[in-house]
């Protein structure tokens, strides 16, 4: 992790990581998506469950990394693994990953906040070491605008000292930020940020798989049935058995 990348992660609380991803690895991983986009939830492999109740605008869908070999390579990329690592300031483990698939009308409320401060979310920064309790890494497998409903953030709210005075509606918030992003970037934020999305008014569909790495000692998240499978370690490499981890 650069000086550059560490000034803005503690300044905005996010970084974008541009083409990380190969396209081989989208196109793979789009496939599978294709397959659960239309599939009953009571169809899902094990451990894959619904997060939230599916709607006409959005599909939530814990576990997707246990769901096909095509989302392994996201575990370790060097590039995304680099900035965890800094920002995380002790050892670190992948700590569960999840799917939304985002529709004409959808959004996602803004949500977390540096203050009042959240147990499993936390962010801080003493002498030149970030600690981010939970960092994750948000990967766009289609491409998606401000108007397709983008990733979006309050920079800076991971250090705030006093309570959102608005809402959770993204049109409520003025400081929000839209963080546009291509199929093969990451989107890297510590979870203290405020953060959620802009609605989606192209009627394109979007679709984001999300991979989220803990401080070591943090337990599987349990919110939204997220947790990894007693066989979570079968296929990985070595080095995938690392990051997933129990400290």
């Amino acid at each position: 992790m650069n000086d550059e990348q560490k000034y803005l992660f503690d300044l905005h609380g996010y970084i974008v990581l541009r083409n990380v991803v190969p396209q081989p690895v989208i196109d793979v991983c789009n496939t599978v998506l294709d397959r659960f986009e239309h599939m009953p939830p009571e169809e899902f492999p094990p451990p894959l469950v619904l997060g939230t109740p599916k709607t006409e605008r959005e599909l939530y869908i814990s576990n997707i990394l246990e769901s096909d070999p095509a989302f392994r390579p996201l575990i370790d990329l060097p590039e995304v693994l680099d900035i965890v690592a800094g920002v995380t300031g002790g050892p670190y483990r992948l700590n569960h990953t999840y799917t939304i698939y985002r529709w004409g009308g959808g959004y996602t409320s803004l949500h977390m906040h540096g203050t009042p401060i959240i147990s499993k979310c936390q962010y801080h920064c003493r002498n030149g070491q970030m600690i981010s309790t939970l960092t994750k890494a948000v990967f766009p497998l289609l491409d998606c605008d401000v108007e397709d409903g983008c990733f979006a953030v309050i920079p800076g709210a991971h250090k705030s000292n006093f309570p959102k005075p608005w809402g959770n509606h993204p049109n409520d918030n003025p400081p929000v930020v839209p963080i546009p992003a291509k199929a093969g970037d990451c989107i890297i934020f510590t979870e203290a940020l405020t953060h959620g999305s802009m609605i989606n008014v192209s009627g394109r569909p979007r679709r984001t798989v999300y991979f989220c790495y803990s401080i070591g000692y943090m337990p599987d998240w349990g919110g939204q049935g997220l947790r990894f499978s007693d066989h979570i370690m079968e296929g990985l490499t070595d080095a995938q058995r690392e990051v997933i981890r129990l400290k």
